[in-house]
């Protein structure tokens, strides 16, 4: 995979504007250096989610209930694409934290690697071409949030940056497998997440302005791209339906309107506007702006290059807009910074390829990378010290420190190997389910998916697992209840944190074993 990333031209320009050999470009600048940085970046936090952290994060949770069985759907607010691999992977790897790991970990170096091979077709210099990718890292959603809370939202980028470079490659040489390859993307975003249709509405306009992409639409061969992606479409849409799952419902309840003000909702998109960008835009203006005399601009013209750059301006500029104009008409203040990743993935590729026009940047170029790796080196230090030191002030809840693998020990023992737990909600059960994989976890109210009968060695309700206090139950008539009070596993930290649960056999025929 790395190999096919990396594949670019050898030769490269040099700061004089000359050509040189990719020999004379540093390490961090040249193409497999490039997929090898990154590479690195994501085994260093794939090593902290698998070995350093004790449980799973609360999205992570929630997946983790649902792929206790392969659907064609599991709930209406997202689509199953992410849980497809995430059981696949659990087949293998188990239902703990090292299938997670290797999952999101998958999908951010494939994202980040199509980013650069996207913006190889739109920036020259390859040292600019670095730090476009290399400041993904800088978009805080990316950066940071990515490794703590984000699943579907995950398969969706790996889409977008999919489609795009796969479009830009049909405007160049266009030809029939480049279409169906652009259906196969359009498939994987949309059955990634719903806010990929959003971004293929915007890709669209955007492309309809620019006259070499709007031949590419008109094209005939686009209806194979249609024909591709209508295929696994259609057998989710008829999935739907037979399990009558309301999608416009779903989406409509969690960003629906809240009646509130036009400014608070212009102040709420702000907030996730500035959430989503953020450090990367206050970074790059600082660094690259004052006292910017242009020195070393490009002039030199390349059509191809120049409209896929317009084509990612068109993309953020009617995005945003778009996006404000919806906000204010619904009236909602439920804007995510997350969802900005649908308009604005692609902001660091277009933000590099204006400056090298602009010039400017070649001193420039190494105080921002340093920036850029105190970032880094800062986010892993950080999911380092939550294990070792989960104090309130620096982590809230801490969840990723809990130990609930030593829940598992009293489970087997009072239970059996192959027991049944009733938790209160998604994400208890979730993280029930990947601390003791041999249980099947179920909840107390669930309308929407509920995981498949099996033979059962035992039955218990096991509350306290979602906020950290225990929810007190009476115990049934002739039942004991097992209260547990267990240290957390933080060397660093002195007084220890606890987690209390409480732990109440049930009946096998007790109908929430069922």
């Amino acid at each position: 995979m790395i190999e096919f990333l990396a594949r670019a031209p050898h030769q490269m320009p040099r700061n004089d504007g000359s050509v040189g050999m990719e020999g004379d470009l540093p390490f961090w600048a040249r193409p497999k250096g490039v997929l090898i940085i990154l590479a690195v970046w994501c085994l260093l936090h794939a090593a902290i989610g698998a070995f350093l952290e004790s449980a799973i994060n609360v999205d992570d949770a929630v997946e983790s209930y649902l792929v206790q069985s392969l659907e064609l759907s599991y709930v209406p607010r997202n689509p199953p694409f992410f849980d497809w691999l995430l059981y696949g992977l659990q087949q293998v790897f188990g239902t703990g934290r090292l299938s997670f790991a290797i999952l999101r970990y998958a999908l951010l170096f494939a994202c980040a690697g199509l980013v650069y091979r996207v913006a190889c077709r739109v920036i020259f210099d390859p040292r600019l071409l670095a730090a476009a990718v290399y400041s993904l890292s800088a978009l805080w959603v990316v950066g940071y949030h990515s490794h703590r809370i984000l699943t579907h939202s995950n398969v969706m980028i790996v889409g977008i940056a999919g489609a795009m470079l796969t479009l830009i490659a049909i405007v160049r040489q266009p030809s029939a497998k480049l279409y169906v390859g652009l259906g196969a993307w359009i498939a994987v975003g949309l059955l990634g997440k719903f806010g990929f249709a959003a971004f293929l509405g915007v890709l669209v306009v955007s492309c309809l302005i620019e006259p070499s992409y709007r031949r590419a639409l008109f094209d005939r061969r686009i209806l194979l791209t249609v024909l591709v992606a209508a295929g696994p479409l259609a057998v989710y849409g008829l999935a739907l339906h037979v399990l009558k799952q309301d999608v416009v419902a779903a989406t409509a309840q969690t960003i629906g309107a809240t009646h509130f003000g036009w400014d608070d909702v212009v102040r709420s998109y702000v907030v996730a506007l500035a959430g989503y960008a953020l450090p990367f835009a206050a970074l790059a203006g600082l660094i690259f702006l004052p006292g910017n005399r242009g020195e070393g601009a490009r002039v030199e013209e390349d059509g191809q290059r120049d409209a896929a750059r317009r084509v990612l301006r068109n993309i953020i500029v009617i995005g945003l807009v778009v996006t404000l104009v919806s906000v204010v008409a619904v009236g909602t203040t439920n804007l995510r910074d997350r969802y900005f990743h649908v308009f604005l993935l692609l902001l660091p590729v277009y933000v590099f390829a204006e400056l090298e026009r602009v010039g400017g940047w070649r001193a420039r170029v190494p105080a921002y990378l340093g920036i850029l790796l105190a970032i880094a080196v800062g986010v892993l230090a950080v999911r380092v010290a939550i294990p070792l030191w989960p104090d309130p002030r620096l982590c809230g809840r801490c969840i990723a420190a809990e130990p609930l693998h030593r829940l598992a020990p009293t489970v087997m023992q009072a239970l059996g190997a192959a027991p049944t737990l009733v938790a209160d909600d998604r994400t208890s059960a979730g993280r029930l389910r990947a601390a003791i994989p041999e249980a099947r976890v179920v909840i107390v109210n669930e309308p929407q998916y509920r995981p498949p009968s099996r033979p059962s060695t035992g039955c218990a309700r096991i509350t306290g697992i979602a906020n950290g206090l225990p929810f007190r139950l009476l115990p049934p008539p002739g039942r004991n209840t097992i209260e547990m009070s267990v240290k957390w596993s933080s060397p660093l930290m002195n007084p220890h944190r606890w987690s209390d649960w409480q732990f109440t056999p049930l009946p096998p025929d007790d109908p929430l074993c069922q």
